[in-house]
């Protein structure tokens, strides 16, 4: 019998102390979202918790499964409750470079801004959990307001190996869209392009898979995959050459507490 839904929204108690891990993750995706190229990328990852505050550098790079912020920046878990979460978050976002490919050439580079995100987690009985954000960019650098909407389904394999399959889309402002999108005059006239004034609408859906394993109490691994379709002013960009695209991710962690 279901809890009542009071209870189970009622908060459960802080960590106190510090936490946190050290590694280095790997992905090899496209050189950005459109692009028919991909590229290698190694980062060294850190993720810090003290209580309801943790920063971190990678997305989904956390001490234990049930700490992943989903986003990397400074986060805060503003409700925690067995059915409903909330957390708000504020991310440094590193814009893009026009050297990132050569299909890129003329566009200009997109400067870095930082972006707030709220998000909520909806559990369903089961293994199954709603998702979703919204995220302005609060420097006014052109970034817009993006938000996405996923469902998501976690299995535990084992006591120390976790699972996770879903699926997710992402919808953007019209700000967004012609930042990154869209193809204004002058950029027409460096890049060869033809002018593109995006509107608003969704920019991508994507399928993901997740695995998590706990060697022990300080070593963890976990691995990816994911295929994305661009959907809507996205797919319709003189800048996107593939509309579908794939990835793969693996990362390695030393926790400490």
């Amino acid at each position: 019998m279901p809890a009542p839904a009071a209870a189970a929204s009622a908060p459960r108690p802080a960590p106190s102390s510090w936490e946190g891990a050290v590694g280095l993750t790997a992905s090899y995706r496209p050189e950005y979202n459109g692009s028919s190229r991909q590229t290698l990328r190694l980062k060294p990852a850190i993720y810090l918790r003290w209580g309801r505050v943790a920063i971190t550098n990678a997305n989904d790079f956390a001490v234990r499964r049930a700490d992943e912020t989903g986003t990397s920046g400074l986060g805060v878990d503003v409700l925690n409750g067995d059915r409903f979460s909330m957390s708000g978050s504020l991310r440094y976002e590193t814009g893009r470079k026009e050297s990132s490919s050569d299909t890129l050439t003329g566009m200009g580079d997109i400067r870095p801004t930082v972006r707030a995100r709220v998000a909520g987690t909806w559990r369903f009985g089961g293994p199954w959990r709603l998702v979703g954000s919204i995220g302005p960019d609060l420097i006014g650098h052109g970034g817009g307001t993006i938000g996405d909407l996923g469902l998501a389904w976690d299995r535990r394999l084992s006591p120390t190996t976790a699972w996770t399959v879903g699926t997710s889309m992402l919808l953007a402002d019209r700000s967004y869209m012609r930042l990154y999108y869209g193809v204004d005059a002058d950029q027409s006239v460096r890049s060869g392009y033809p002018v593109y004034q995006p509107g608003a609408g969704g920019r991508d859906v994507v399928l993901y898979t997740n695995i998590r394993h706990d060697f022990d109490r300080e070593w963890t691994v976990l691995g990816g995959a994911s295929t994305h379709r661009l959907v809507g002013p996205a797919a319709d960009s003189p800048l996107t050459r593939a509309r579908e695209g794939w990835g793969i991710n693996a990362g390695i962690a030393w926790r400490f507490h």
